[in-house]
């Protein structure tokens, strides 16, 4: 690595507060229907013209605008990523992101003490922050093209019912029940983050909710409802430490019917737990707001061994753009 290369890892929260701030104010929304100069733009989100020049230049710099002839125009980049109206829309990430910013601050005291640095209540306790976390995840799993992809290569031409815990927006089992036609599903989650997936699946969704069961599930403390022919679950595991995870593996093998799949989508991690590379960043943010970590492959198929689990296998997701593996099982 050169200098500039870590000169660049070591700003990037300059390029990050950017892109928030900009997306904030709503730059990219104010330019979808055409070009706009500083002062335009200035006057279109009530800014600073000469700070609007800036930051709108920074944009131009990362690649997110374009500008010619001292006009400001979207790209191809912040039309398919930054504007609600786009199915790629990224922007509930970022704006999730941006929420919970100062938590970074902590981090030299949560490494001190071990200690999170926030309630580890998965944003479950104002519902404002369950919104803005519920469309974050599904903003970032739609934009990268994950609840896709998993649809496709999983095989379910047998499974009559898929369940998906802690499923939050529910944008897995949708893309599971458009590629299935006949299959039902259910999202087994916390009360306050359904309401959301509700509106979500309402919105954007409303066949597949109607072949969608909501059930309210806390599966630290309840058992799995079943029979199920599957079990999904996607970014779960790295929330807990390794006796919530086993324990869970446990009730999920006691809900799956005889044959059952065992499906589980995270960042699965070698045996030194530095790769992948976006994973090992990842759990510094799990330190700070968490009780888990990401967990090596060694791991997870060991608790799925131990709950009783057959045939484990072990599929890193082809990168780009996707950073994770899934891991499946068959309950015998």
């Amino acid at each position: 690595m050169d200098f500039a290369e870590l000169a660049a890892l070591a700003s990037g929260h300059a390029e990050a507060r950017a892109i928030q701030t900009a997306l904030k104010l709503e730059i990219f929304e104010v330019l979808e229907s055409s070009p706009l100069d500083d002062a335009a733009l200035a006057d279109a989100i009530s800014a600073n013209r000469r700070a609007t020049a800036l930051i709108a230049n920074a944009m131009v710099a990362l690649g997110l605008l374009a500008k010619r002839a001292n006009r400001y125009a979207l790209t191809d980049t912040s039309r398919r990523y930054l504007l609600r109206s786009s199915a790629e829309y990224l922007g509930g990430l970022i704006l999730f992101d941006e929420a919970i910013f100062e938590t970074w601050t902590h981090l030299e005291q949560t490494i001190r003490t071990g200690a999170p640095a926030r309630p580890t209540d998965m944003f479950q306790s104002r519902p404002e922050e369950t919104e803005r976390f519920i469309r974050a995840m599904d903003s970032l799993t739609r934009a990268r093209g994950d609840p896709t992809y998993v649809a496709n290569r999983l095989d379910l031409s047998r499974v009559s019912m898929i369940a998906d815990i802690g499923g939050g927006p529910g944008t897995y089992a949708a893309a599971m029940l458009r590629r299935w036609p006949r299959l039902r599903a259910a999202i087994y989650d916390l009360p306050a983050t359904l309401e959301v997936a509700r509106r979500i699946l309402a919105e954007r969704e409303p066949a597949a909710l109607a072949r969608i069961d909501l059930v309210r599930v806390d599966y630290l403390y309840d058992e799995i409802p079943g029979p199920c022919g599957a079990l999904f679950m996607s970014n779960i595991i790295h929330n807990e430490d390794e006796t919530a995870n086993a324990q869970l593996f446990r009730k999920c093998f006691r809900a799956l019917e005889s044959g059952g799949m065992m499906i589980i989508k995270d960042h699965i991690m070698n045996a030194d737990l530095t790769e992948p590379r976006p994973g090992a960043i990842f759990a510094l943010y799990l330190l700070l707001a968490t009780r888990g970590r990401d967990y090596s492959f060694e791991e997870v198929s060991r608790w799925l061994g131990d709950a009783g689990f057959v045939d484990i296998s072990h599929e890193a997701l082809p990168s780009p753009p996707f950073t994770s593996s899934m891991v499946i099982a068959r309950k015998p």
